[in-house]
């Protein structure tokens, strides 16, 4: 039952591997094809969102086949064991390569809007010191730019915070994982015949030894005082 359990989420894992390549590869034209835009389109927020659902959902699948291995009343084969680290190493890649994605349309985007900012503050200023086009300003059309550089302000600040958040996600992660490496240690420690005997010895002779010193100073501590 556990081998084909483990056979079930390992094919879902290889399917979510397959729909990740995709989109990341669609999130990659959207990179080369930013041109003028200040703000993403409702594809690329769609793509966006789908990567990161399915990123978890390997996780996800990640962790079963986690439970099952360390469930499991056999020994794992090193096949499938191999398995497992592959998929790890695949979903470290897959978000690496998004992240890197994310960070050049970030890039991209925000040096569009300084240009249509700079661009924005030159006519401005041209209007200003033309008083003929100065008097045909249209009132409307000045407050509607003035929004359109606070939108992208505010749009600006909130990709900054996005990033921070997704650093914080990703500390998280490797944190668990780290956990996760660390209790796998443990219970393949344990399952070693004798092995926690031979961590009690050696507990047992620190103890001592810290006994032993602790006694030496003391008597030394009293020689000083009395001699």
């Amino acid at each position: 039952m556990s081998s084909s359990s483990f056979s079930q989420i390992r094919s879902q894992a290889l399917n979510s591997e397959t729909q990740t390549e995709a989109l990341l590869s669609k999130y990659s034209q959207i990179s080369s094809q930013l041109s003028q835009s200040l703000e993403p389109s409702p594809e690329e927020n769609t793509i966006k969102q789908q990567i990161k659902d399915i990123l978890i959902k390997r996780e996800t699948l990640l962790q079963k086949l986690n439970r099952i291995s360390e469930s499991s009343t056999q020994e794992l084969s090193t096949s499938k064991i191999q398995q497992i680290q592959r998929h790890l190493q695949n979903l470290k890649d897959n978000e690496k390569t998004f992240n890197k994605i994310d960070q050049i349309i970030k890039e991209e985007r925000d040096r569009n809007n300084l240009l249509f900012s700079v661009q924005s503050d030159i006519s401005n200023h041209k209007r200003r010191n033309n008083p003929t086009e100065n008097e045909e300003i249209n009132q409307d059309s000045y407050i509607l730019e003035e929004s359109q550089r606070s939108d992208n302000l505010n749009s600006i600040a909130n990709r900054l915070l996005q990033g921070a958040y997704q650093t914080r996600d990703e500390l998280i992660n490797q944190r668990n994982l780290l956990s996760n490496s660390n209790l796998n240690i443990m219970n393949n420690l344990q399952s070693i015949p004798g092995l926690n005997v031979l961590i009690s010895k050696i507990n047992s002779r620190k103890k001592r030894d810290t006994l032993i010193l602790a006694v030496v100073i003391a008597v030394c501590i009293l020689l000083l005082f009395f001699v």
